[in-house]
C-alpha cells in the first residue's frame, strides 16, 4: 500500500459520508511480520467514523508472531474511497481552543526531537507530510538551519505542503529519489500502521539515513485501559479500515531491530483520540442519537482535558497506554543526543 497522508493528530472528526457506502472487494493477506497464514480472529468492526464502506472488517493475530493486522483489507485501488475528502489529515487546524493547545504541546514536542536529531544544518524528512503542518511546526519551533522535506502520495495535499514553501515529493517513500544526499532524520507520525508491508518502510528508511541517523516513530500501542474496555469491536486505534497493522511496543521494537536500527528511545504517549473514538464508535453501533456520539471528538474541550490527565497520569506512573513513541538509530556516526542504545 502507499503511504497516506497522517498527521499526528491527537483525535479523528467523525464526520458521516452521506451518499450510500458501497460495499468494496478485500484482499486476503499475510502477517507482514513472519509472512505466516495462520491466524485467529481478535476484533470486528464498521467504518465507524467515515462510512466508506458498507463491509463489516476484521483483525486477526498472527498465531506464530503475535501481530495484529486487517485481514481481509482494502485493495491499493480503493484507497481514495477509503480515504475521502473530509479526511481530518487533510483539514487545516483551525483557530479554536483545542487548536492552540495542541500547537503548544508539538512545539514542546519538536523541541524534544531536537534533542536526538541534533541542532545546525540537518535534512529531515517527514514521510506523510500532508499538508505541511508538521513541517510548519518544526520550522516554527526547531533550529532555522534545518532543511525540512515532505513526501506524500497524495498530490493534493503534496501540494499544499509546497504551497508553504518546503521541499515536497509526490509519491511512496519506497520510490523516493533523495539526489544522493543521505538524510539527517526520517519521521513518521501515525503513518506506519497504514502501510501493507511495514519491514518494507524501515529498509528504505535505513537505506536514505546517514550513519548515525534517526528514525522517529509515533503508532499507535496494543495497551492501555482503552485498548482493554474496548478491544473486540469499537476501540478507537483499530480505524477500521484504514489502520493495516498495529503493534506492541515489543513488536515495533523487533521489526526495527530486524531492519538494522539499535532502539535509542522508546516511551507511552497520551492518546485522547483512542478514548473519545472509542467512546463515540461504542454509542453509535449501540444505537445512540447521532448528536450524543458526535459528543465524543477531538475538538471537546472537556474530553480532551479528562483523557490528557488520565493518560498523562498513567504514563509519568509507568503504565502502557494506546500510543507510544520510539527512536530508533542507523548505526555508526555522532548521536547528537549522547545516547547509549
Amino acid at each position: 500500500m502507499e503511504s497516506r497522508s497522517k498527521s499526528a493528530s491527537p483525535g479523528r472528526e467523525s464526520t458521516p459520508v452521506k451518499s450510500p457506502a458501497p460495499t468494496l472487494s478485500l484482499v486476503e493477506t499475510l502477517c507482514a511480520l513472519c509472512g505466516a497464514s495462520e491466524f485467529a480472529d481478535e476484533a470486528f468492526g464498521a467504518d465507524f467514523e467515515y462510512a466508506t464502506a458498507a463491509n463489516r472488517f476484521r483483525f486477526v493475530r498472527c498465531v506464530v508472531c503475535g501481530h495484529l493486522y486487517l485481514n481481509p483489507r482494502p485493495s491499493s485501488d480503493d484507497l481514495g474511497v477509503i480515504y475521502p475528502a473530509n479526511y481530518y489529515a487533510y483539514e487545516d487546524e483551525g483557530a479554536g481552543l483545542v487548536a492552540r493547545m495542541r500547537r503548544r504541546w508539538e512545539g514542546a514536542k519538536v523541541r524534544l526531537y531536537e534533542k536526538w536529531i541534533g541542532s545546525g544544518p540537518r535534512r529531515i524528512l517527514d514521510i506523510g507530510c500532508g499538508n505541511g503542518r508538521f513541517l510548519a511546526l518544526m520550522r516554527d519551533f526547531g533550529p532555522p538551519e534545518w532543511a525540512l522535506v515532505g513526501i506524500d502520495f497524495d498530490a493534493d495535499a503534496a501540494r499544499q505542503c509546497a504551497e508553504k514553501g518546503f521541499e515536497t515529493h509526490v509519491g511512496r517513500i519506497e520510490d523516493l529519489d533523495p539526489g544522493g544526499e543521505a538524510l539527517d532524520a526520517v519521521i513518521m507520525l501515525q503513518l506506519i500502521e497504514h502501510v501493507d508491508d511495514p519491514a518494507v518502510i524501515c529498509r528504505r528508511v535505513f537505506d536514505l539515513l546517514r550513519p548515525g541517523g534517526c528514525f522517529i516513530i509515533e503508532t499507535p500501542n496494543l495497551a492501555g485501559v482503552d485498548y482493554r474496555l474496548f478491544r473486540h469491536s469499537w476501540w478507537g486505534h483499530y480505524h477500521f479500515p484504514r489502520h493495516w497493522n498495529l503493534f506492541s511496543t515489543a513488536s515495533l521494537q523487533r521489526l526495527l531491530e530486524s531492519n538494522g536500527f539499535e532502539i535509542v528511545r522508546s516511551e507511552y504517549l497520551i492518546s485522547t483520540s483512542a478514548w473519545t473514538i472509542s467512546l463515540h464508535n461504542y454509542f453509535l453501533e449501540r444505537g445512540y442519537p447521532d448528536w450524543f456520539s458526535r459528543f465524543f471528538h477531538f475538538k471537546n474541550p472537556l474530553l480532551l482535558a479528562i483523557f490528557v490527565v488520565f493518560d498523562s497520569l498513567r504514563s509519568a506512573m509507568g503504565y502502557e497506554t494506546s500510543n507510544q513513541r520510539v527512536v530508533a538509530r542507523k548505526p555508526g556516526g555522532v548521536d547528537p543526543s549522547g545516547a547509549n542504545p
